[in-house]
């Protein structure tokens, strides 16, 4: 195998091309470890053989990242290095760190990441228990893994758990979530990412977030492939931002989350492929009082509005995906979003227009409103249930005093979708710019325009003539 070394010792290179590769090395180290930074690691320890000044400059590297995926044959032309395929697979990366990983002599790794995909059972899950082990010993800072190369979820050391330098810690599939050890405490820990790995049990997760009492940044996603969960609970005061994606399937049950700092919110359910057409696949929710969340994205089939609704008063942007029930009220009178200045809602439920005039009478100071159709939704109707001009006998404030933005993506061409339209284009007077996206395979060209100049007159009735409004079809 070349190395980028072998450029200095090629014939056809010219004397001053190896004077500046001694030139190089002259440099300090320091300067030479950021350069070695930019390259993968495995070309990084390639340097080794350059000379005796480079021979263990690698072993100081800050940072570490190992990857199971093969470069392509323009980035190994790049990077001078022979291109061989089989060298990049699974068993010779495993090789490869278990020669080296070893002979690492930085005091602290700021990142540790390894990501070994698409070749299952060529890696012992206890020889990368073992690589943890030993970035741990090495106050590692940030620790990513992404696994699905083994045969069965590999479990992390006791040590982990304990290590007080750890930031950032990251696991993504086949990765367990041992008990927590009674003496664990993870002191430093600000981001936390669980990617369909596997628990002990219920009580894993909330044991896990005990220890970490700087916590700000969790992903959460509950995976198809286990059911050793039934209940997700997140009780971390000093969370500042959450996204949860879950698979509905047979056996979860609750959804709990305590998080009174929180200022970013996102969740996203989904059936899961192993749930059968009779099996119950909805869960409860629980959501505390939220008093300093700015965002709240939710994309959910079974959430309880009133209880929803409830706990995130006090939002600025809001973006909703959710089902309407017609026969019950949504949530209670007197529930005000006084904070609420973006709206974002999706008309993939029939009765979604009623959640619409809701919000839109409760939020006094709203000052952009989107109505967007998700592109797993184009097919759901998206009549709004209630006829605009008849039944809305009372403007709601925010469009006669605050709303300054209105767009609507994937609008088509049904009267009470025109109607909503021309509702808001008529009554909005304080509007500055309005954007409107038809589905073009709904409508003719003849009908476009009719619709066209139907908006336009409604728009310039009552608005401004600083105001714009802008035509497009998707």
């Amino acid at each position: 195998m070349s190395t980028i070394g072998e450029s200095s010792l090629n014939p056809n290179k010219s004397l001053e091309d190896c004077e500046d590769v001694d030139n190089i090395s002259q440099l300090p180290d320091e300067l030479l470890l950021k350069v070695l930074l930019f390259l993968p690691t495995k070309v990084a320890v390639s340097t080794s053989i350059l000379s005796k000044r480079w021979e263990f400059l690698w072993m100081w590297l800050p940072k570490l990242e190992y990857s199971s995926r093969d470069y392509s044959e323009d980035e190994c032309a790049r990077l001078q290095i022979q291109y061989d395929s089989s060298f990049y697979d699974v068993a010779r990366l495993r090789d490869f760190i278990d020669c080296n990983l070893p002979l690492h002599r930085a005091p602290v790794i700021e990142s540790f990441r390894l990501k070994l995909l698409n070749r299952p059972y060529q890696v012992n899950n206890v020889i990368i228990s073992m690589w943890v082990l030993i970035v741990v010993s090495r106050c590692v800072r940030e620790l990513n893994l992404n696994i699905s190369c083994t045969r069965y979820p590999t479990g992390l050391p006791t040590s982990l758990y304990t290590c007080k330098s750890l930031v950032i810690l990251k696991l993504k599939d086949m990765v367990h979530m041992g008990y927590v050890p009674r003496t664990a405490s993870l002191p430093s820990l600000k981001t936390l990412s669980l990617r369909r790995v596997s628990y002990s049990g219920d009580m894993s997760l909330p044991k896990l977030l005990s220890i970490c009492p700087v916590l700000e940044n969790l992903y959460l996603e509950r995976g198809d492939n286990f059911e050793d969960v039934s209940t997700f609970r997140v009780i971390v005061p000093s969370m500042l931002r959450l996204t949860l994606k879950i698979t509905r399937r047979s056996g979860f049950e609750e959804l709990v989350i305590d998080t009174p700092s929180l200022k970013y919110f996102k969740v996203t359910d989904y059936k899961g492929i192993y749930v059968l057409d009779f099996e119950k696949d909805s869960y409860s929710f629980d959501f505390k009082d939220m008093p300093n969340l700015e965002e709240a994205y939710i994309d959910s089939t079974y959430p309880d509005i009133e209880k929803f609704v409830r706990s995130i008063t006090f939002v600025k942007r809001l973006s909703l995906c959710i089902p309407v029930n017609a026969e019950e009220a949504l949530y209670r009178e007197g529930i005000v979003f006084n904070q609420l200045k973006h709206l974002k809602i999706c008309p993939c439920d029939p009765n979604w227009s009623k959640l619409l005039v809701r919000l839109l009478t409760d939020s006094p100071n709203l000052q952009e409103l989107e109505v967007y159709i998700s592109d797993d939704h184009k097919e759901s109707n998206l009549d709004p249930l209630l006829r605009w001009d008849n039944e809305q006998n009372c403007v709601p404030e925010c469009l006669l005093s605050s709303l300054e933005t209105f767009k609507w993506t994937g609008i088509q061409g049904s009267r009470k979708v025109i109607d909503l339209a021309k509702y808001i284009l008529r009554t909005a007077r304080c509007l500055k710019a309005a954007t409107i996206r038809f589905r073009s395979a709904l409508e003719t060209e003849d009908e476009r325009e009719m619709v066209i100049q139907e908006l336009l007159l409604c728009f310039r009735g009552l608005t401004t003539t600083h105001t714009t409004l802008m035509f497009s079809f998707i």
